[in-house]
């Protein structure tokens, strides 16, 4: 009893970190661009950010580039995210082949360092997207 009456005190001290609105937290994820591709043959990353402790508020974004590897794709989201204060965590990756001139996209491969990517999520974001919205989009595991 002497014990608990002697933690009390201790636990009054602790005062919980002031966390943000559900609606300031969407703010913050809106403002991120879901997709950002270049022409071409990209590798790319479906990534989730989010706020730290609040993952259910999380969204899904793919990141590609035809110059970059994975892993500097993934360095230079992370920079960007830090600096607002978002966490990420990949999800896998894999190449983008985007012929723009065609309307056409071929989502397929597997990344070496993150892992394979769910294509067909990383599809439904794509066709989300206004500017991709008339692309024909094929998954593929192989080139």
């Amino acid at each position: 009893m002497k014990q608990l009456k002697l933690l009390t005190p201790f636990s009054q001290l602790i005062k919980p970190t002031v966390q943000l609105s559900s609606s300031r937290v969407n703010a913050l994820l809106l403002n991120v661009p879901r997709v950002k591709i270049d022409s071409g043959k990209n590798q790319y990353l479906l990534i989730s950010v989010y706020l730290h402790g609040q993952t259910r508020f999380g969204r899904t974004i793919v990141r590609g580039s035809e110059t970059k590897t994975h892993v500097e794709i993934f360095d230079e989201i992370l920079e960007e995210m830090d600096k607002i204060g978002i966490c990420t965590k990949s999800l896998g990756g894999g190449f983008i082949d985007n012929r723009e001139k065609d309307n056409y996209m071929k989502v397929y491969g597997c990344c070496k360092t993150f892992g394979e990517a769910p294509h067909g999520r990383t599809k439904d974001i794509l066709l989300s997207w206004t500017k991709y919205q008339a692309f024909t989009i094929d998954v593929s595991l192989k080139k």
